[in-house]
């Protein structure tokens, strides 16, 4: 896949399009997760990132869930490679009819839903920090249902479409998270 679009180009683009840091940072949260995923699948990693970094640039201006990401494909479009802008879309499958059909795909709807359990497991540990996280605390905040409710679980568990059970999985988005936390904040 060829693509027209670095790292720092996507950033640009996305602050000039979401205004709320806390969406900027899940979006860079969500790239991380996607780019450690990539590593552990023999994917490119940059093409990843960029996909976790620029899926929900149209959120904030969209108007509704319904419209979500077919803002982003217009303001995507001929920026980024197709394959992208589907991933962006099939993230938002239920309204937009596309299918997270692909590698790419599946692992944005997994790491969409993973980043926010991750961000509130660190708002809970006393440092607030992500390298204060562990594992298995993760996997017992993942298995109660009151904690973190809005993230869901069943798009997590899409891991196991890419062949990495929920446990595997998660780790893998502490993992990838952690590599940004200067970033994150966190």
């Amino acid at each position: 896949m060829k693509m027209n679009m670095n790292r720092a180009d996507a950033l640009r683009l996305v602050r000039g399009h979401v205004a709320k840091e806390s969406n900027v940072k899940h979006m860079v949260a969500v790239g991380a997760i996607m780019k450690e995923l990539a590593s552990r699948m023999g994917e490119d990693q940059d093409l990843w990132e960029l996909t976790g970094i620029l899926h929900d640039i149209d959120f904030e201006k969209c108007g509704g869930i319904e419209r979500h990401t077919l803002l982003a494909k217009e303001l995507l479009s001929g920026k980024v490679d197709d394959g992208v802008v589907e991933a962006i879309m099939a993230h938002n499958y239920e309204n937009t009819g596309v299918m997270p059909d692909s590698n790419l795909k599946r692992a944005l709807v997994a790491s969409d839903a993973a980043s926010g359990l991750v961000v509130a497991a660190a708002l809970v540990v006393p440092s607030r920090r992500l390298a204060d996280v562990k594992e298995g605390s993760l996997m017992k905040k993942f298995r109660s249902k009151e904690f973190a409710r809005g993230c869901d679980r069943t798009r997590m568990c899409r891991s196991s479409e890419l062949g990495f059970g929920i446990e595997e999985f998660m780790s893998i988005a502490l993992c990838g998270m952690r590599k940004a936390a200067p970033e994150l904040g966190l």
